[in-house]
């Protein structure tokens, strides 16, 4: 197993790998305030991917669009829907939303936007997957598994140019774009 950190405003976060791909990100959580200042961890055993990532990472977090397609992740060990549903969300650009009910159709299952909010609520790869991107069709945010929930879910959408009003994302702004699975 790899690993690399990479430095946020927010605190720092990890990456990990194995040699096929990402399989793991721990993002710090954008609810604080301020910086929870972690203790850099002992000098890692990194590779290619996870210094890629990480760096990729780095960036978005300092307000850059970025695209993570082209990251290799592992989804072995989960069903083949959630497989599905995590492959589908990552063609879900910088920027835009969908509603749960959206993704399920575009997963060719569509009345299982319950099982789509469990498939992303399993996502082990935050950012790199864009779960985050993902609301109710209503424009509520309805959960988030990363460190500061909704408020990390909330900060994430801002920093890409999500526009709310009040507590809910401006559901004009729903799209999913078809477009080929990685």
């Amino acid at each position: 197993m790899y690993s690399s950190q990479f430095i946020t405003r927010y605190g720092t976060g990890i990456v990990y790998a194995t040699d096929q791909g990402v399989v793991k990100v721990e993002i710090p959580d954008l609810s604080r305030r301020e910086a929870v200042h972690q203790n850099m961890l002992p000098e890692s055993n990194s590779s290619g991917i996870t210094d890629q990532a990480a760096q990729m990472l780095q960036r978005y977090f300092q307000g850059e669009q970025v695209d993570f397609g082209d990251i290799p992740v592992v989804l072995e060990g989960m069903t083949p829907f959630r497989q599905k549903v995590l492959s589908v969300i990552r063609n879900l650009t910088y920027g835009k939303i969908c509603s749960y009910g959206q993704l399920a159709r575009e997963c060719n299952s569509p009345h299982a936007a319950r099982a789509v909010g469990g498939a992303l609520a399993s996502n082990p790869m935050p950012v790199i997957i864009p779960c985050h991107r993902v609301v109710a069709s209503d424009g509520c945010l309805t959960g988030f598994s990363a460190p500061g929930g909704e408020r990390t879910k909330s900060a994430l959408l801002k920093m890409e140019g999500i526009e709310f009003k009040g507590l809910l994302v401006v559901t004009k702004q729903l799209v999913m774009h078809r477009t080929s699975s990685r």
